[in-house]
Order: structure tokens, then C-alpha cells, then sequence
């Protein structure tokens, strides 16, 4: 299932295509894709689900709380909404603490911090080094 709409900039997956199409009205329109590796896949994917299921417990806000972006930055992942409620950013500080945890190659969790600048597990730091 293709959508001409996904941005590709910065797709790096099609399973982050699939995602975005089921749910594009939590994007802005401006958003420009995901900026992750595909190890923060499930991650990405379980914080869209929540964010999704309180926007329909709570109608009211739904057209408030879009998500703008998505991205690595520093080594940790960063999600930014155009507006939040208390629900929201403990959802997102859960989810960012999660992908600290995970290689963002395949999502195994990482015993050790290798630099600032990148969040992977040892298997995958010795491939680049």
C-alpha cells in the first residue's frame, strides 16, 4: 500500500511508511518522515498507538496534539508535538528512555554507551568502527 502523500526525505523503512499511512492524522502535514534507524521501530510505533488511543478517550484535544517531528538527535531519539498535555509528555519521556535503551540498527538493548552521538549495541558499533 503506497501513499504518494509519505514524505521520504528521511524514510528509511517501509514499515515506518506503513505506520504513517494507518496514522496520518496525528501528522502534521509538513512532517518529514522519520529520522530513526529501524531498531526503534516498535517503539516509534507502541508511543503512536497510545498517543492515538488518548486522542480518541479525549476528543476535545485531538486537533491540537500533532506530531511535527520525529528524529535522532545526539545519540537519543526526539519527538516533538505541537502541543502536549501531561499524558503526553510522560508518554514521551517513557518512549525516549526506551530508545536510549535500544540499538537503533535492530532494537537489542544496549548494556554500554559507546559515545554521545549514537545509541547502538556493540555488534553494531564494531561494524562502523
Amino acid at each position: 500500500m503506497k501513499n504518494k502523500r509519505y514524505p521520504r526525505k528521511y524514510s528509511r523503512d517501509e514499515d515506518f511508511e506503513e505506520l504513517y499511512n494507518h496514522f496520518e492524522q496525528l501528522f502534521c502535514p509538513s512532517f518529514w518522515g522519520f529520522e530513526v534507524g529501524p531498531g526503534w521501530f516498535s517503539i516509534i510505533a507502541e508511543f503512536i498507538i497510545k498517543l492515538d488511543l488518548h486522542l480518541i478517550k479525549n476528543p476535545k484535544i485531538k486537533e491540537d496534539f500533532i506530531i511535527m517531528q520525529i528524529k535522532e538527535k545526539f545519540g537519543s531519539l526526539r519527538i516533538y508535538l505541537h502541543s502536549s498535555d501531561f499524558y503526553i509528555n510522560s508518554l514521551i519521556a517513557q518512549t525516549e528512555k526506551n530508545a536510549a535503551e535500544a540499538c537503533t540498527v535492530c532494537g537489542e538493548k544496549v548494556d554500554t554507551i559507546f559515545g554521545v552521538y549514537s545509541s547502538m549495541c556493540e555488534k553494531h558499533i564494531k561494524e562502523i568502527v
